[in-house]
């Protein structure tokens, strides 16, 4: 009780002082939104700079100077994002904020003896209690304008809003179950779909990221309320109208749609562009892995990507290379077959199958691709051998587990099916096979309910894809 009378005396005297002027100047320069506010909102955003900068720890990483400027510039973002909320939001369980000055990346050391520390480059880090980490040179950059629908501002703090609750989950505290259950329906839909166009490699407005988890998905689609609100209203009007009763604010009403005139289908363009400089990053990647192999690695490094974006003829002709040079190539028979499969060439499949088990019996893709060519002939009860011994050395490949899911269905056993896609859907949460393939499981079983729920997922992930009615 004392220190809560303390800390807002302390903030009366505080918000009682004149807003600095060159506070106000830095807010009408570095926070775009500021400017086109309501009086009453722009108010209320510099009563939270008043309190935050003051109150909040601001600490440079390691020998890096955080300047008042830099503490405004980043308390008037967030302050932007809280300005519609009924209160002053002085989000009061963040203490420190932790400033890098470029790309933030944890050494090794760090992240072994702490692993809440994720690896590899980035922007801004939050955890529901703090700290909020930022990389002062995304900030920067973004500030120019040059990275539409991006604001690692906005999006850390969005994580730090949806941790409010003990979760960072993708749904920040929300009033009632009424709103809660809204919430979900709007969210779950769109983090799907998004799911569905990034695993597709489809240009989309949100970015990709955000199909990530639910927590991403919320941050992503918070930084493009703010940053691209009629564009954000325009193709997910759902999804807008619920960030918009979830922060009080509507961009739309306020924020000029471009701040530059925009042609005509320029919107598609950027998502075009964003779109093709991920597939550029990924290629490049892709390319230099494939170079620094040896030859045979490399070889069968294609062979299967050709497997994998199903084009079974290539990937054959290059196993015949490799099996050329070394015939007892366990993987590339085993993959080979799995090819053969996919041409129904069943017979040659189960050649090659054997001849990988004489040299390891235990060898999952050789079971699965003769397990596969013996349920695709009918024969669910010898699939479902093999595909069982496969499963006891990979247990978590998620086609192997969907094809004794289908045996189990042939077999009449429908119940064994859902438990099967059940564990495959523990691996990758977000498999529209699975969902579809346990929809027609629960069907058969009569659980309407179940099965329409997952089919409903199904379409979600893949919408251009037949489900069953």
């Amino acid at each position: 009780m004392i220190f809560n009378w303390l800390k807002n005396r302390r903030r009366r005297r505080l918000l009682a002082q004149p807003f600095p002027k060159d506070w106000e100047e830095l807010l009408q320069r570095r926070v775009r939104h500021y400017r086109y506010l309501p009086a009453s909102h722009q108010e209320r955003v510099r009563q939270i700079v008043a309190v935050m900068v003051p109150e909040k720890e601001w600490a440079g990483a390691g020998e890096f100077k955080v300047t008042p400027d830099m503490a405004v510039t980043i308390a008037g973002q967030a302050a932007v994002m809280a300005s519609g909320f009924d209160e002053p939001y002085f989000f009061d369980r963040l203490h420190t904020l932790v400033i890098h000055p470029r790309t933030i990346r944890f050494s090794p050391e760090h992240t072994s003896r702490n692993p809440n520390l994720p690896a590899g480059m980035l922007s801004g880090i939050a955890w529901h209690r703090g700290p909020v980490v930022l990389s002062w040179g995304e900030v920067r950059n973004e500030l120019t304008g040059h990275s539409p629908g991006r604001n690692v501002i906005l999006h850390e703090f969005a994580h730090y809003l949806d941790g409010l609750d003990g979760n960072t989950d993708g749904k920040p505290p929300l009033p009632n179950a009424a709103r809660e259950r809204q919430w979900y329906a709007v969210t779950e839909a769109e983090y799907l779909r998004l799911v569905g166009s990034a695993r597709r490699g489809e240009a989309t407005l949100l970015d990709h990221y955000g199909a990530s988890n639910r927590a991403e998905f919320f941050a992503v689609s918070t930084e493009y309320f703010f940053e691209l609100p009629h564009q954000l209203r325009e193709r997910h009007a759902e999804l807008y109208a619920v960030l918009r009763e979830f922060y009080h604010l509507d961009p739309c009403a306020w924020l000029p749609r471009s701040e530059a005139p925009q042609q005509e289908g320029a919107d598609e363009a950027d998502d075009y562009q964003r779109f093709r400089a991920r597939q550029r990053r990924q290629d490049v990647s892709q390319l230099r892995a494939v170079q620094s192999m040896a030859a045979g690695d490399a070889l069968f490094a294609l062979a299967m990507d050709h497997l994998r974006r199903d084009r079974p003829e290539d990937a054959i002709r290059l196993f015949d290379q490799l099996l050329e040079v070394d015939p007892r190539d366990e993987e590339s028979l085993a993959h080979r077959a799995l090819a053969k499969v996919r041409l129904r060439r069943f017979d040659e499949a189960r050649v090659d199958s054997n001849a990988a088990l004489a040299i390891d019996p235990g060898d999952p893709d050789a079971l699965w691709a003769r397990g596969e060519a013996y349920l695709q002939e009918g024969r669910a009860q010898e699939a479902i051998v093999d595909l069982t011994a496969a499963l006891h050395s990979a247990p978590r490949n998620i086609e192997i587990l969907r094809a004794r899911a289908r045996g189990w269905m042939a077999a009449g056993r429908p119940q064994k099916a859902v438990a099967d896609l059940t564990s495959a859907l523990e691996v990758d949460p977000h498999d529209a096979d699975s969902f579809a393939d346990r929809a027609r499981a629960y069907f058969a079983l009569k659980q309407t309910a179940e099965g329409n729920r997952d089919l409903t997922r199904a379409r979600l992930l893949e919408p251009g894809m037949a489900w069953p009615a």
